[in-house]
């Protein structure tokens, strides 16, 4: 009601109170969708670039120099060369562009970083057209996980045609295991596979959704990390409130969740009756309950 509008301006602690974070954190759901019925997303996850990006020196280039242990050191103790591979000591310079004063591109000489290897070069191919993710690209994801996990890289095998029969309960499934284990006199021994990755798609990184990118940009993961982050702040924020409030407030604001009137709320509060509710008791007790919840939360917010 319009009476109250200041009075519930009093109160926001107490509303924060009902809705203050508890349980673990769901992100927002909907079972709306995000794309058009008519779609064609499928379609186009299909295609790959039409040209391809040549990086000089390559990545297998780089990890064969390393292989050779021939490192090469300046006075200053500076990696300057491994192999073949040359690294700027802070004195070199190469070619790049920048913007003028009149915002024109002009080419001009770099200073590079030290550390920085020289030489570096990419190039853009001729057009190839679409092809699949395979052959050696396939290979280096599903060896760049393993080698992540510290598992063996997976491996598949064909499998045989499903036959489908009937289904057992779990308790049936149960009494035939325990009864076929009465039966047998030497049970064979257990075999037990090492760690390793599901193999059931070919790409081991269709395994994490949060690497898969939806054709408009968007990632499937259900909820950004901002909003985790900010949920985990929230709840010790919370955490450290309540710790500082004492046993009777948070009594109070516990019977304000379910209270009807004022009175209930003094009457919980140890207030008798009459004073309760002709001498506005519930109503002070609430409101003393709020300002110290609203001033802890300033506390740790801050």
């Amino acid at each position: 009601m319009a009476r109250h509008g200041s009075l519930a301006e009093q109160l926001a602690a107490l509303m924060a109170y009902r809705n203050r974070p508890e349980g673990p954190h769901e992100p927002l759901g909907s079972n709306w969708a995000t794309t058009p019925a008519n779609s064609n997303d499928e379609d186009v996850l299909a295609f790959s670039q039409e040209r391809d990006i040549r990086m000089t020196p390559s990545v297998d280039e780089i990890m064969r120099q390393v292989a050779t242990g021939d490192i090469e050191r300046n006075a200053e103790g500076q990696t300057i060369r491994i192999g073949r591979l040359r690294f700027s000591d802070g004195t070199q310079t190469e070619k790049d562009f920048k913007r003028g004063a009149d915002r024109s591109v002009i080419e001009y000489d770099r200073v590079m970083p030290v550390g920085a290897m020289l030489g570096c070069r990419e190039k853009a191919e001729t057009a190839l057209g679409g092809r699949g993710y395979g052959g050696d690209y396939l290979r280096r994801s599903n060896e760049y996980f393993a080698e992540s996990f510290d598992v063996d890289v997976p491996t598949r095998t064909k499998r045989n045609k499903r036959r489908n029969g009937r289904g057992f309960s779990r308790d049936e499934a149960q009494a035939m295991l325990d009864e076929a284990i009465a039966n047998t006199t030497n049970m064979p021994p257990v075999k037990r596979y090492p760690a390793g990755l599901p193999a059931v798609a070919e790409r081991v990184a269709e395994n994490f959704n949060g690497m898969q990118t939806a054709v408009g940009g968007g990632s499937e993961v259900p909820a950004p990390w901002q909003d985790m982050v900010g949920a985990i702040v929230q709840r010790e924020i919370w955490d450290a409130a309540m710790a500082e409030m004492k046993a009777e407030d948070v009594a109070t604001l516990d019977v304000a969740m379910e209270a009807g009137t004022y009175t209930e709320v003094g009457i919980a509060a140890g207030q008798s009756p009459s004073y309760a509710d002709k001498k506005s008791g519930g109503r002070k007790r609430l409101q003393a309950a709020n300002d110290n919840l609203s001033a802890a939360l300033r506390k740790y917010s801050a």
